[in-house]
């Protein structure tokens, strides 16, 4: 394992290791059946809960009050072996976080709402895509008006992750609260609503190519009535809230990414030096070692991004550019690992069975999730003063 030790304290160090004996004692078995069968396993994340995975970034005393490097150091080691707890995991931890800090000023819902969702109890899901949005983000549809001291929600969201289980409590609405003006976008604002609300209806579960274990659905708001207090933070300030949060939620993917090219390589390493070809170990071939070689140095390229723009938050410094370099990069490079790794196993690389195989599906909406590749590069290009 490439080293960066600037990153971490004895506390992260230790932390690390907790989390991958639990991924090793609770998480390994059962990985790939989980995934075979699109499986959301709620005893799983049961187990995950009592690990402290949800509360990481929630103030104390609701929860840990930990920093970034905690949540990618979680983040890295369940991908290693399975991607869709480590997206369940990712995104609760992250939507408590962004809870916490839009209802700060409001202590009797944060105190109604914060300790089972740091617990893992509840799950808050983070509402902003929808059908005509994607990467246009502020391309909002979704409208919320007001109705005496209510206001009234309609529209729907999509691909909204940890929506449909049973620990599926409340979604961080971001929804359009006033009119076009000038041609500038609607003012967007953040609510917290509960999915058993009157009026909203969660869809079917999608079939997805990868994250195959964890849930995802779309969201629908017909004539949605909440009261005033479910505004979180200042109304029209939500977009602006919503792009600071998939700022910094970056770094934890290019965690995940690292994670996941960890287990390729060490996977690959794994079958290329068990496997036989024309008399000898298959990694007694250059061509293989070589390609095994890229892997390893795959990971260390993650890595050091990762932990750089991690250890740049966690300080208070400007992560911005760190940000979308690391998730760009790493998701990219995960992305090769996984094919290089499918490649070296042959046949075994196309087997649902296989690590390898589970890693592929994966590790495709890495370039895709908290804004995609192209986007990372819009923000790296216009952070060197070009004129996009």
């Amino acid at each position: 394992m490439y080293e960066v030790p600037w990153a971490f304290t004895d506390e992260h160090l230790e932390w690390q290791r907790t989390v991958a004996a639990f991924v090793a004692d609770v998480v390994a078995d059962g990985a790939a059946q989980r995934s075979i069968e699109r499986r959301f396993d709620p005893d799983l994340v049961r187990a995950a809960g009592r690990l402290g995975a949800f509360g990481l970034l929630a103030p104390e005393p609701h929860g840990a009050g930990a920093d970034v490097r905690t949540l990618c150091l979680a983040a890295e080691e369940v991908a290693t072996v399975d991607s869709s707890l480590a997206v369940t995991m990712h995104v609760q931890a992250i939507s408590v976080a962004l809870f916490a800090h839009l209802a700060k000023d409001q202590p009797a819902l944060l105190d109604e709402v914060l300790p089972r969702a740091a617990a893992g109890e509840d799950f808050i899901s983070f509402g902003l895509t929808e059908p005509s949005g994607g990467s246009d983000a502020g391309n909002i549809s979704t409208s919320a008006r007001r109705d005496g001291d209510d206001w009234v929600i309609n529209g729907s969201k999509q691909f909204i992750t940890n929506s449909g289980t049973e620990f599926s409590r409340h979604v961080i609405l971001f929804a359009a609260t006033g009119e076009k003006r000038d041609g500038r976008r609607a003012p967007i604002s953040a609510f917290l609503v509960p999915l058993d609300a009157p009026g909203v209806v969660v869809g079917p579960e999608y079939a997805k190519l990868g994250w195959r274990s964890s849930d995802t659905h779309p969201l629908f708001f017909d004539d949605v009535r909440v009261p005033g207090t479910a505004l979180l933070g200042t109304e029209g300030t939500g977009y602006r809230e919503a792009l600071a949060f998939l700022t910094w939620a970056r770094i934890p993917i290019a965690a995940m990414s690292l994670g996941l090219a960890r287990g390729c390589l060490s996977d690959t390493l794994r079958f290329v030096s068990e496997r036989e070809s024309f008399g000898r170990p298959l990694a007694g071939n250059q061509g293989v070692s070589f390609q095994v070689a890229d892997i390893a140095a795959a990971v260390a390229t993650c890595r050091v991004l990762t932990y750089d723009a991690a250890w740049k938050y966690d300080r208070g410094l400007p992560i911005e550019r760190e940000a979308a370099v690391a998730k760009l990069v790493a998701s990219e490079l995960a992305n090769k690992a996984a094919y290089t790794a499918t490649q070296l196993q042959g046949g075994y690389g196309f087997i649902e069975e296989t690590a390898a195989t589970r890693h592929y599906q994966d590790a495709r909406i890495l370039t895709i999730g908290e804004g995609t590749s192209e986007v990372q590069r819009l923000l790296i290009a216009r952070g060197l003063g070009l004129p996009l």
